[in-house]
């Protein structure tokens, strides 16, 4: 785990990967949700290329929009979210300050291309899950692997020795082969970065668990859990797009798999894979990478399916993860090969020590092991294992040359599951493995069972929180109704009073708005009150409460906000209506708005007086001519 401290220190060196420049502006604009857009535009427009990454993002296969973006609008940055430009633009300064890097063995093109198919391959898996919006999906899946990256810039000498005697900055064994030199791994810093960008924990969290299978089909189910299944997965596809012959074709066929069990439809996965190439090959010409040549999946999932296949009878028996734990190199050669020639992935280990920290990194699900060992023997090994949660749900077999009563009760009280007698008869030794076999798929039926169960019991209880929220909120607009202003007000008022915060309030009515439901019908006036809540959304914070307190009538609370930012809140929504059109049914119809606007002061009681201030703010507004902003005295 990387330290608070420690990632300052290396945030205060300024050798860490950050954004600078026009971009570092956007994404403070783009954090805030009250920006009026066509400044956020005004700043993009000063950076082409920008422009030209998210009108490629906009016009994604993720979007299905009817019609290609030929420009950054208004309508478009909605379409593509806010916080989506924040992370893209984020995402892109860093590609343009990290091309080349002084770390000789870290090949930096390579890096961001296969950044680029991650990011591809995460948004058009993640959309169809409404895992997040398909902007934010594409952000994660390329800043995923940015640890690596962080790596090679704080450390580019020792870590370009560490990549190049160990397979390169992807390999399984990486982590923890940093976290022994470094003090951290790549993705305690890349969690760390994400969070320092502003990015949700849940993206934070995927990131942190991606590349631990185990971890990341944790039985919690939350959504970083399944956004971490699905960064995997990504990366997965994203490695495919490196690979060619029959290391690609046996790749692909692992990673179709892994696809199955996130219910991706097998038939549509090649097709899938397919547009993630065509995405990944515009990209790469967009950033002048070269793009590998790369066979369509399609036709390679064509001419596997022309490969015999062996009889399903034969593939009946599911292949263990068995670890081997024999101090004579003989015997353990020996076994490990019987091992393999039936069809299991065996790790050895030489003694009880080197056997659990195999455990540990490892996670076999059974083990074979010798009694008698220097060091750490079978019977410690066993109970150690047994006091761990790693150790718990493995299937433990004794090799053993004593067979007398009193040696086995001490076998089994110690925590084993059965014993084979030395010298290993071939067939005992597959009988007992199909025991062992038949128990751990009983006891991931378990598993399987409890998660199903955990998770009714959630769906019921958030089916139930959506009950509380539909009884809170307005069914036409979206937005929290009287009853819940009414509620959840005076907690915001005490909230205010004893912290000493500044607390305002806006009424808000649509001007004439009877006439528009007598002359046109309440359909059209039902459109008109939903685009004048988005409207309010657009220029509110997180933190702002907007409710529709009845008919065309509005209330809006601002936490921590003085008058004169209150009133300018008001004067921005006020222009904006007054200055467009309200399109419902075919019609253009142009509508004004009068607001009045308090802020709490010492001698009001409560926020019904709050609120009554705002509304005689609002009746002057509607007796001055409408159309205007009004401020209590």
């Amino acid at each position: 785990m990387l330290e608070t401290a420690t990632f300052n220190e290396l945030k205060i060196s300024g050798n860490l990967p950050s954004p600078k420049g026009s971009v570092l502006k956007v994404m403070q604009l783009s954090e805030h949700n009250n920006v009026p857009l066509p400044e956020l535009i005004a700043v993009l427009n000063t950076d082409p290329v920008m422009i030209g990454r998210l009108l490629k993002v906009a016009n994604s296969a993720a979007f299905l929009r009817s019609r290609p973006a030929v420009a950054l609008t208004p309508d478009v940055l909605m379409a593509i979210g806010l916080n989506a430009v924040h992370q893209v633009a984020l995402t892109f300064a860093l590609v343009a300050e990290h091309r080349r890097g002084q770390c000789r063995q870290f090949d930096y093109d390579h890096y961001w291309s296969r950044a680029l198919a991650c990011g591809t391959a995460m948004q058009l898996l993640g959309s169809p899950q409404r895992l997040a919006p398909p902007g934010e999906l594409f952000t994660i899946g390329m800043l995923s692997s940015i640890g690596q990256l962080a790596m090679a810039t704080l450390h580019p000498e020792s870590y370009g020795e560490l990549i190049a005697s160990h397979g390169g900055p992807y390999a399984p064994v990486l982590a923890r082969l940093e976290a022994d030199q470094f003090g951290y791994h790549h993705l305690d810093i890349a969690s760390a970065l994400l969070r320092d960008w502003g990015l949700p924990k849940m993206f934070c969290d995927a990131v942190t668990l991606h590349e631990e299978a185990d971890a990341a089909s944790a039985s919690d189910g939350s959504r970083a859990a399944r956004l971490a299944l699905c960064l995997r997965l990504a990366a997965q596809v994203a490695d495919l797009c490196f690979l060619d012959g029959e290391a690609r074709l046996h790749a692909y066929e692992t990673v179709k798999k892994q696809a199955a069990k996130m219910e991706i439809d097998p038939s549509h996965f090649p097709r899938l894979c397919d547009e993630v190439v065509r995405e990944w090959r515009e990209w790469n010409a967009q950033l002048a990478i070269t793009t590998p040549e790369v066979e369509s999946f399609a036709l390679l999932e064509r001419r596997n399916s022309m490969v015999p296949r062996l009889p399903e009878a034969e593939e009946e028996q599911e292949a263990l993860h068995i670890l081997v734990v024999e101090d004579e190199p003989s015997q353990r050669m020996m076994l490990q090969r019987l091992l393999q020639i039936l069809g299991h992935k065996v790790e050895v280990a030489a003694d009880g020590q080197e056997a659990y920290d195999i455990v540990l990194d490892k996670r076999p699900q059974l083990v074979i092991t010798d009694l008698a060992m220097p060091g750490l023997d079978g019977l410690q090994l066993i109970r150690r294992l047994r006091a761990i949660p790693e150790g718990r749900q493995l299937y433990i077999i004794v090799l053993t040359i004593l067979d007398d009563e009193d040696n086995l009760a001490e076998v089994f009280s110690s925590g084993a599951d059965d014993f084979i007698s030395k010298p290993i008869p071939p067939r005992i030794l597959q009988a007992r493995l199909k025991a062992g076999q038949r128990i751990i798929q009983e006891q991931r039926s378990l598993r399987q069972e409890q998660e199903l169960l955990r998770r009714h019991l959630e769906e019921l209880s958030i089916d139930n929180q959506l009950a509380q929220e539909a009884a809170q909120t307005d069914g036409l607009t979206g937005l929290y109704n009287r009853r819940y202003a009414m509620r959840y007000l005076p907690q915001i008022w005490d909230e205010a009073r004893l912290s000493q915060q500044p607390l305002s309030a806006l009424m808000l009515d649509i001007d004439h708005f009877k006439v528009v439901n007598d002359d046109h019908g309440h359909d059209v006036g039902d459109i008109i009150l939903q685009e004048f809540a988005g409207i309010l959304r657009l220029f509110c914070r997180r933190s702002d409460i907007i409710c529709r307190f009845g008919g065309e009538e509005f209330l809006i609370i601002l936490p921590d906000t003085r008058l004169s930012t209150a009133i300018q809140v008001a004067e921005r929504i006020r222009s904006t209506l007054a200055n467009r059109s309200m399109v419902a049914s075919g019609l253009a119809l142009c509508l004004t708005v009068s607001i009045g606007v308090a802020e709490k002061k010492p001698a009001q009681a409560n926020v019904e007086a709050l609120i009554k201030a705002a509304d005689q703010a609002l009746y002057q507004a509607k007796r001055t001519g409408r159309n205007r902003v009004e401020a209590a005295l």
